[in-house]
């Protein structure tokens, strides 16, 4: 049985909306604001057409555009954004752990913006690059409040299911966590 194409099936804006889901937390953004906030990265996008291509064929890490959309957002809501890990650095996952729990855990609305690479084997390249957010975490589990509804879709990361370092993909931790990629999001005290 055929099964109609759903938003997100197609598209590769992931990004954007991890970063829209993380002010929903946040600030409680509705439908039109969000679509206001999309409409706005749309046609900064389609003023630069190399980035616009990046984006569309996947030919980026995303980085750029979820920080342009950030400094967005950022004159439109209070916001504080603290990026707890640069480009080079390589936390253990305990220590990425940590610092999101930590984050979490704080007062007040809280989001954490991450990409996530998925393998499906050690050897292969990543099957999936995605952006998402999360809301929470225990002990164990890192909730994600995530834009698929892919039936496969990650929405919860395990504390044991994921590494922080490329090379360090194996059979058992299939997940790259892209330090450099965590963005905190909260309200101003």
């Amino acid at each position: 049985m055929l099964k109609p194409f759903y938003q997100g099936k197609l598209d590769t804006f992931c990004a954007i909306y991890a970063v829209l889901n993380a002010l929903r937390l946040t600030h409680g953004i509705r439908t039109l604001k969000a679509r206001d906030l999309l409409n706005e990265t749309l046609i900064s996008l389609a003023a630069k057409p190399s980035m616009l291509r990046d984006v569309l064929e996947q030919n980026t890490d995303y980085f750029d555009l979820v920080d342009d959309l950030l400094a967005t957002a950022r004159k439109k809501f209070p916001l504080v954004i603290h990026t707890p890990f640069i480009e080079d650095d390589t936390p253990s996952p305990a220590d990425l752990w940590g610092v999101c729990q930590a984050w979490l855990t704080g007062d007040g609305p809280r989001a954490i913006v991450l990409r996530f690479l998925r393998s499906l084997k050690p050897e292969s390249p990543p099957a999936n690059r995605h952006w998402t957010t999360a809301d929470r975490m225990d002990d164990m589990i890192l909730h994600l409040f995530d834009c698929s509804h892919e039936a496969e879709a990650i929405l919860n990361i395990r504390k044991e299911s994921f590494v922080t370092c490329q090379k360090k993909v194996n059979k058992d931790q299939l997940l790259y966590i892209q330090p450099a990629s965590l963005r905190f999001l909260r309200l101003p005290f």
